[in-house]
């Protein structure tokens, strides 16, 4: 039987307004009174527990594994900070998590209609492990500091540096100008 572990304590997002993936024009604003209602869908079982899973799903690759799920919702910091446990995740997961996965964003239905007719604010679906992407709520703890989820005192301080939303646009457009390019001579050498 494969080992298994529970995170316990997980920041998974803050009240606050967030550039999120899909997010209208000036951000996707959450508050106290959303994460509370998060935590009573989750309570009444509204949707099945959200799955921990690894990066946000592209609807081409659906159908990967789920890495346990995310039990136990609370809130933290007066109201403002959502947390939870992740429960029932390979051990081998959870160890690499710090050094591979150390943030991770949520997935999320806003005002979910159920089938019995009730609306839920907010109702979590997934959460998902981030490597190299940014999460859009930047304030979360990061599972780097894994001296604060287990208790253990360290010896270093951590500061991050990022490039900004700019630089990563620009990223892109260079990356979709080249496959243009590329897809133009191919197109090009296969006609002569």
């Amino acid at each position: 039987m494969a080992e298994l572990a529970t995170i316990a304590g997980v920041e998974l997002i803050k009240a606050g307004t967030w550039d999120a993936t899909g997010s209208p024009e000036g951000g996707w604003t959450t508050t106290p009174h959303d994460l509370s209602e998060a935590i009573r869908a989750h309570q009444a079982g509204v949707l099945r527990k959200p799955v921990i899973k690894i990066g946000h799903t592209d609807p081409r690759f659906d159908g990967g594994p789920a890495l346990g799920y995310v039990d136990n919702l609370r809130l933290t910091d007066g109201g403002h900070t959502l947390v939870g446990d992740f429960v029932n995740m390979p051990a081998s997961v959870a160890a690499l998590m710090p050094h591979a996965y150390p943030d991770r964003s949520i997935e999320a239905l806003i005002d979910y209609q159920a089938p019995d007719g009730n609306t839920w604010p907010l109702v979590l679906t997934a959460v998902a492990l981030l490597g190299e992407a940014e999460p859009a709520v930047e304030t979360l703890k990061s599972l780097q500091d894994v001296g604060d989820l287990f208790g253990v005192p360290i010896a270093a301080t951590r500061i991050t540096i990022t490039t900004g939303h700019r630089t990563y646009a620009r990223a892109v457009a260079v990356a979709a100008a080249r496959r243009r390019r590329t897809h133009r001579l191919t197109t090009t050498e296969s006609k002569g």
